[in-house]
């Protein structure tokens, strides 16, 4: 990764909230993810890099694998089947121990 990749940094706060709380510009987010994502990145180095806590991006990129994680068409989903239940006689009382 080169410094040119990393213009966008830090990422542009677009609104803060009432406690505090800032809204971050989404597209700069996403390239913070993909950032993260290369091979050798550091998380807590980009995080620094941005103004944002290194925390909070550990749960965006964590957000993001969730989000895009492969739907499985392997695996067959079987219907359900009725299994056989055997009954066994019940012993009279009258047998002794």
């Amino acid at each position: 990764m080169t410094q040119d990749d990393l213009t966008f940094l830090p990422l542009r706060v677009t609104r803060v909230g009432v406690g505090g709380k800032r809204s971050f510009d989404p597209a700069g987010r996403r390239r913070l993810i993909e950032a993260c994502l290369q091979t050798g990145a550091s998380l807590s180095g980009l995080a620094l890099k941005a103004g944002v806590n290194a925390n909070q991006l550990h749960k965006w990129v964590r957000q993001h694998e969730r989000s895009n994680t492969p739907v499985r068409d392997d695996v067959a989903c079987g219907s359900s089947a009725f299994v056989p239940v055997v009954v066994c006689a019940i012993l009279s009382s009258s047998v002794t121990r």
